[in-house]
């Protein structure tokens, strides 16, 4: 087994929490969070072998992600800590994490997007599909070795990708893109179902017994009580994909359509 490594989380929201909790049994782990006044400070987690950051990253009015408080973390790290390991869990546009590590060399940045559910942060966190590692392009292996080899031996026996940066924060919002699609889907068909004197339930069991289709998502009402997604992530995640989508020049009418669609149901 390695050595016990020290681990330092910025920001106890639920992705952080999640993130301290699931790698306290293997590190020592510290959190600072800036509401909360008795938490860690920012220097002394920035003495750790690797830092998370898990602030949010919020949807500005024109519907993009807000990073400003990821650049501000990175930023304060920057002076205190030389050749750390950074972990970006906050969801960010594809090419933050290349420009991040552009704008502050003297740190080891890659990223490490989480694929949580709200109502089930530490479950998630604890049993992974995969774990996912983005890196910039050309950066030396060995610079974020130590993040590499602690998520590892936490989540020993699942499959570690390592890709480009931009891939893994593409990933995230695609995702998250496809499951406010499913829930759009399965809204659909279960308000046509009531329509026709059909009940909903034994379709939506069926259909989650199909591999290709699974389980999640497909619940109406959802897991608020409400129609439509809501929670924090989807709906931000989705308005920040048709941005990026409009800024590049084109167009994602099915994901569009989604969320075009969940805002009427949810008024």
């Amino acid at each position: 087994m390695m050595p016990r490594k020290t681990v330092g989380v910025v920001g106890r929201g639920y992705v952080g929490g999640a993130v301290a909790g699931g790698l306290a049994p293997i590190s020592d782990v510290v959190v600072h969070d800036i509401a909360e006044p008795g938490s860690a400070t920012i220097e002394r987690v920035a003495g750790c072998d690797v830092v998370f950051v898990c602030v949010p990253t919020p949807a500005m009015p024109c519907g993009g992600a807000d990073v400003s408080a990821v650049r501000s973390v990175i930023g304060a790290l920057e002076h205190l800590a030389s050749g750390a390991v950074v972990v970006i869990k906050s969801t960010v546009p594809p090419g933050t994490t290349e420009q991040l590590a552009v704008a502050y060399p003297r740190l080891a940045i890659c990223c490490s997007p989480e694929f949580l559910r709200e109502r089930s942060a530490a479950a998630d966190f604890a049993a992974p599909a995969r774990v996912i590692v983005g890196v910039p392009r050309g950066s030396a292996p060995q610079r974020h070795a130590p993040a590499c080899e602690l998520l590892r031996e936490r989540f020993a026996g699942v499959p570690q990708l390592v890709m480009e940066a931009t891939s893994a924060e593409m990933l995230k919002y695609a995702s998250n893109a496809f499951f406010a699609v499913k829930v759009s889907f399965a809204n659909e068909l279960c308000e046509l179902a009531q329509r026709l004197g059909i009940d909903w339930e034994p379709i939506r069991a069926a259909l989650a017994l199909d591999p290709r289709v699974g389980a999640d998502h497909l619940q109406v009402p959802g897991p608020d009580g409400a129609p439509g997604y809501g929670g924090r992530c989807l709906p931000k995640d989705v308005s920040a994909l048709l941005q990026l989508a409009e800024a590049a020049g084109g167009q994602l009418p099915v994901v569009a359509s989604a969320a075009a669609a969940n805002r009427k149901r949810r008024g």
